[in-house]
Formats: C-alpha cells, sequence, structure tokens
C-alpha cells in the first residue's frame, strides 16, 4: 500500500507540474495546482482530515499576500511608485548610467520591502513611461526590473513568496533571517548591476534630455495618504517580525485603512480594490501546499537524503540543485519541494541548507522566462507595450547573469554562516 502511495503521489506531482509549465489552452497555473491538490486528496494518499491544520499553519502566508496585494494596488492608484521613479529620473541629472543604477536602487528597495512581485507587476510599466518620457531605449531598463525583482529578494522573510513559505515552515527568526541574508542579497544586487552596465553598456545612453515629454503625475492629498499608510505598514512589518507577531495583522491593517479612507473619498470602491488582488495566485499556494504536503506523505515518508557534509559543500549542492529545478518545475513548487527533502536531510547544516535553497529558488530562476512567476508576468508586461523581448534574447542575458550572481551569492553566504 506505501508503494502504491508513493507511486499515485509522485504520478500526481508529475502530472500537475507538467501541466503548469504547459498550460493547456490557457488555463491558469492557479487552477492546475488547486486540480492536482484535490487529485492529491481523492486519489492519492493525503487524508481530507489533514487539510484544516494544515490551511492554518499556512494562514499567515495567504493573509499576507492578499493585504500586501491590496495595499499594493491601492498605493499604486495613488502614484506613489510614479513619483519614486520620476524622482530617480531627475536625480540622474541627464546621466543615463546613473539611471540605470537609480532603476536598479529603487527595484531593489521596493522588492525588499514590498516584494518582488510588486516590481515587476508595478514597477516595469512604471519604469517604462519613465524612459518613453525622456525617449530613451527601454530594454536595458525593462531588463533592470526583473532581473532586480529577483536578486534583490533574499533579504527579508516579505521579499519573496518562497521566503515566506520557508520562514513559515522552519520557523525561522525574523531578524536571524536579515542578519544571515543581508550579505548574499547584497552581493548578489551588486554583481547582477555590474553584469548587466556590461551586457547594456552599449545599450544605456551616456546622456540623456532631463524634460519630459508628456505630462508627469500631480500630488494631491490622497498620494500622502497613501504614502503615509504605506510607510507605517512597512515599520508594523518590521515590528511584527521582531517580536514575532503574524505578519498579516500589519499588511491587512494597513490595506483595509487605504481602502476604508479610499473609499470614504470617494477615490476607489470596495469592489475595485478587490477585484484587482491576484486571487489566483493564493489558489495557487493553496493548491501546491496540498500537492506537496501530499507528496511528502506518500513518496517522502521513510526516506533520508545524505547531504555533503562540509557546509560549503551543502551550501552549493542546495542552491546549485534547486536553482536547476527552479528552471524546470518553476520556483515555488520547487521551494516547496525542498521543505521536507531539508527536513530528511542528514548532517548539521539543515539551516545552511535552508538559506541555500533561497539562493537557489530566488537567483536560480532569472535563467529562463518561466522560471519564476514574476519573470513570466513581466515578459506578458513588456510585450503588450510592443517589445519584442524573444526566449532566446532573454535566456542570453539569463546565462551570462545568472552563474556569477549565484556563485557569488553562495559564497556570501557561506562567510556568514562558517
Amino acid at each position: 500500500m506505501a508503494d502504491f502511495d508513493g507511486v499515485t503521489s509522485l504520478l500526481i506531482l508529475a502530472a500537475t507540474l507538467v501541466g503548469i509549465l504547459w498550460r493547456p489552452r490557457g488555463i491558469s497555473e492557479a487552477w492546475i495546482a488547486a486540480a492536482g491538490g484535490v487529485a492529491m486528496v481523492l486519489v492519492g494518499p493525503l487524508p481530507l482530515k489533514d487539510l484544516p491544520p494544515l490551511l492554518r499553519s499556512t494562514a499567515d502566508v495567504l493573509l499576507f499576500l492578499a493585504g500586501m496585494m491590496l495595499l499594493t494596488v491601492l498605493v499604486e492608484r495613488a502614484g506613489v511608485f510614479d513619483v519614486l521613479a520620476e524622482g530617480c529620473a531627475r536625480l540622474a541629472r541627464g546621466s543615463g548610467i546613473a539611471l540605470f543604477c537609480l532603476v536598479f536602487l529603487l527595484g531593489a528597495v521596493v522588492t525588499a520591502l514590498l516584494s518582488l512581485d510588486v516590481t515587476v507587476v508595478v514597477l516595469t510599466p512604471i519604469v517604462y513611461a519613465v524612459t518613453m518620457r525622456r525617449r530613451i531605449d527601454a530594454l536595458p531598463f525593462m531588463f533592470a526590473c526583473t532581473f532586480v525583482a529577483n536578486t534583490a529578494s533574499l533579504i527579508l522573510p516579505v521579499s519573496n513568496l518562497t521566503n515566506l513559505l520557508l520562514y513559515q515552515q522552519f520557523d525561522l527568526s525574523f531578524l536571524d533571517f536579515a542578519r544571515t541574508m543581508w550579505l548574499p542579497n547584497l552581493v548578489a544586487v551588486c554583481v547582477n548591476l555590474l553584469v548587466f552596465l556590461l551586457i547594456f553598456r552599449k545599450q544605456i545612453p551616456r546622456r540623456f534630455s532631463t524634460e519630459a515629454h508628456e505630462e508627469l503625475p500631480t500630488l494631491d492629498w490622497w498620494f500622502w495618504v497613501a504614502a503615509l499608510v504605506l510607510i507605517l505598514t512597512l515599520v508594523g512589518l518590521l515590528w511584527s517580525g521582531i517580536v514575532h507577531l503574524p505578519l498579516a495583522l500589519a499588511a491587512l491593517g494597513g490595506a483595509v485603512v487605504l481602502l476604508s479612507i479610499g473609499y470614504a473619498a470617494n477615490r476607489i470602491s470596495v469592489k475595485d480594490g478587490l477585484r484587482e488582488v491576484s486571487w489566483p495566485v493564493l489558489v495557487f499556494v493553496i493548491g501546491m501546499l496540498v500537492l506537496i504536503r501530499g507528496f511528502e506523505v506518500g513518496w517522502l515518508r521513510d526516506r533520508v537524503f545524505e547531504m555533503p557534509h562540509s557546509l560549503g559543500g551543502a551550501i552549493i549542492a542546495a542552491a546549485g540543485a534547486t536553482a536547476i529545478g527552479s528552471n524546470i518545475v518553476n520556483n515555488v513548487p520547487m521551494a516547496l519541494l525542498s521543505v521536507p527533502v531539508i527536513e530528511r536531510s542528514s548532517g548539521e547544516h539543515q539551516t545552511a541548507l535552508t538559506y541555500a535553497v533561497l539562493l537557489g529558488t530566488n537567483i536560480g530562476p532569472i535563467l529562463t522566462t518561466y522560471g519564476s512567476l514574476a519573470t513570466m508576468l513581466w515578459l506578458s508586461l513588456v510585450r503588450k507595450r510592443g517589445m519584442d523581448v524573444t526566449t532566446g534574447q532573454y535566456l542570453r542575458v539569463g546565462v551570462l547573469s545568472m552563474p556569477p550572481i549565484l556563485i557569488s551569492s553562495a559564497i556570501a553566504l557561506w562567510f556568514q554562516l562558517r
């Protein structure tokens, strides 16, 4: 019976992952993941009674995601991100390299504090508009948005869904997480920037006109209220992490406060605000959690994984394997698949393995257009704006960038943990 459960769970997992990559008839990844989770309960080894405790254990992650998505929509509509991007253009004072570096810095800060999805979904179209207003080649800046979203997402649990999932699963300390990952994050961003300055050296203009050729956004009271609520929410998130309170409280609190103010002032309706939230993302996460838990119960139950005994070897093995895996099955499934493997690994470096897995699942996906959902969203955004970024063109940039970024950040992680 155990062998039957193992084979069944393996087949369901494989079929779901193939479906997520293939997306027959354009079906969303969320519904494919949900179907896999349902199959794992109906015909797989996961008993129905295991679902309530599983959902309770991940409720903070799901509510945090919902709150941050709603807050981001409201802050974007108030023009906060647009003003930040325009501020970068003015601060650059006509220097193309300075503007590129400032966009990179802005993307890194937004990613660290709000998550890589915000950088991709919100900042990409805004940075595109900033370059078009000044008649600059947008391509290097568009690549900067998606790459920095991935490479700058190591520093805090809130910076990436993969971070949040492993942070929750292994009950990591918020401060320990930041103390461990600040250096790998800094190294990854700096190496990424240097590599891009080389790759795009002929496309980044030395000088550009500081005059915008379109009307710039105007500031009003709604902008300042949204900016204040965003700042207070970020402070609340950091405080919640430090004192071990649920992160969802700050995220939902900020979103509800800003939505209430916007509704009272006729700036946005509750219906419109909720419609803008990417609810399928939550369905995708729930489906994958159920799927991986069923795979753990059915196939991984009695297995122990031998890992290298040296710290450096463990980091290289975990980061390398998950980087490759992220470009095969996508980084969120890869991160979830890594959880039971880490729990069942032999040796003394399980904490190091956890952080190394995040290197692989955050940096590794920049190799291909389908390695992370954020990159897939970015590709659709730039193509909608008439930019023909081919898979081959992206792959060339990924091949040149990913290895040095991953290797250098792995060395930085080893330095932090040695």
